[in-house]
């Protein structure tokens, strides 16, 4: 890497770790995966989302980091790297591309969760009943302008974060933050499962509903999972390339990752869930479900104002170390790529995430258009790019010797899953969506 970049590096491996999971605990695992796990019927969801992180994104995921990790540049200059005077480094675009479009097109709900640590505080929901707490969401999104305000301010906090570097800002919010999320998430977990009825949210996240479960269900569980990961999302891949220590064992930070993921689902599930039935309110609540139907029970329960605040900082908590995570690796990209100095190529990532954020804020249209994009398209096929660019194109034994792994099982598995499974199932899975 050129001397910019040469401050681009983790303190530790635990530095890296606390980065990576606080790039991996954002919205796809507080936001998302309860209303996806709501609307595709609960544990069977559950069942193949960890089965495919399992097999699928554990795998990928230590794929991608070890191309940074080998390289020690960031993607675009990996490709290179690894199969020069091809068109592979495209590839490294297109998971520029979805790192820039994920930071953007969520920018609205970073918004709402910052309102809703006011509003909950404030304490605007006391006394509301569900229809009012329905209109008062209603009535905030609709007004753009505010949400606008409340996207700038979340703006300038990403901003603030991602100029301290590396060191500095991205690990050392994470170290910080992190531990206080699972803190609040036990205390949270502890409260509804104090309350009366609260079991059957436990049983709705353990009992499978086959009604609710189709092939449109797994691709929903494949499209979460690299959500949630950050699969061709890039950051994984810059991370990488921040890693220093050249004995690091990159299949077990992978398997770190994956498993603080699965954990933080879980707990964001048994958090949501029980609540949500002791007061009586449906799990479909669709994307609305931590701003309608959250608000409506915490009205309903002794102490509620002072556990949705609690809820919505540590909401605000996994979404900032998210995006301020996925930023970082941006703005790393720009700076190995183009030579930029940190703070222009801050000044670049931060005017695109403005504008695509706010464009998404005033149309509903397109915020679904690049969510389906995203989701459904761009990190499935970036995902399937790396498995075949790792499996077949740079070779599956360079990859588990860069990777330092050591165990023959884990280089069987790793061979398997990222040569063979992978692309087949990725495949599968993205085909069958069309029919």
């Amino acid at each position: 890497m050129d001397s910019k970049n040469s401050g681009n590096a983790f303190s530790s491996v635990y530095g890296f770790l606390m980065t990576a999971i606080g790039f991996a605990v954002g919205v796809g695992s507080i936001w998302r995966f309860p209303f996806v796990l709501g609307d595709n019927g609960g544990a069977l969801f559950l069942i193949a989302y960890v089965a495919i992180i399992v097999v699928i994104g554990a795998p990928l995921l230590t794929a991608e980091i070890a191309m940074g990790f080998r390289t020690q540049k960031t993607a675009v200059r990996a490709y290179e790297e690894l199969a020069p005077g091809t068109k592979w480094p495209l590839g490294g675009y297109a998971h520029l591309a979805a790192a820039v479009l994920i930071i953007s097109y969520t920018l609205p709900i970073y918004a709402w969760i910052l309102k809703y640590v006011v509003a909950t505080g404030s304490g605007s929901f006391v006394g509301m009943n569900p229809e009012e707490v329905a209109e008062f969401f209603g009535t905030f999104i609709a007004d753009r302008k505010q949400v606008t305000l409340f996207a700038i301010i979340n703006v300038a906090i990403n901003a603030a974060i991602i100029s301290g570097g590396v060191r500095s800002g991205v690990e050392r919010l994470t170290k910080i933050l992190l531990p206080m999320l699972g803190v609040i998430m036990i205390v949270l977990i502890g409260a509804g499962l104090s309350l009366p009825g609260s079991g059957e949210g436990v049983l709705f996240l353990i009992k499978p509903d086959l009604s609710k479960f189709t092939l449109g269900s797994l691709q929903t569980a494949l499209g979460q999972a690299f959500f949630a990961i950050g699969i061709a999302m890039l950051a994984s891949l810059v991370f990488g390339s921040y890693i220093k220590n050249t004995g690091e064992n990159i299949g077990k930070c992978a398997a770190v990752i994956c498993t603080a993921l699965v954990c933080a689902g879980l707990m964001a599930g048994f958090m949501i869930f029980p609540v949500l039935f002791a007061s009586g309110v449906a799990p479909t609540a669709g994307p609305g479900l931590t701003f309608i139907a959250l608000p409506n029970v915490f009205t309903q329960i002794s102490g509620g104002r002072a556990l949705g605040v609690l809820f919505y900082i540590g909401f605000y908590i996994a979404a900032v170390t998210s995006s301020a995570g996925v930023a970082e690796a941006v703005v790393g990209q720009l700076m190995d790529q183009y030579s930029m100095t940190r703070g222009k190529a801050l000044a670049v990532t931060i005017s695109i995430m403005t504008v695509v954020g706010v464009i998404c804020i005033f149309s509903d249209s397109v915020f679904n258009t690049i969510d389906l994009i995203e989701n459904n398209y761009l990190l499935t096929l970036g995902a399937l790019c790396i498995a075949v660019f790792v499996g077949w194109v740079w070779g599956i034994d360079n990859f588990v010797d860069a990777a330092n792994i050591k165990s023959p099982l884990a280089k069987l598995w790793l061979k398997l899953t990222v040569k063979y499974v992978s692309p087949i199932a990725i495949l599968f899975i993205f085909i069958s969506s069309f029919f």
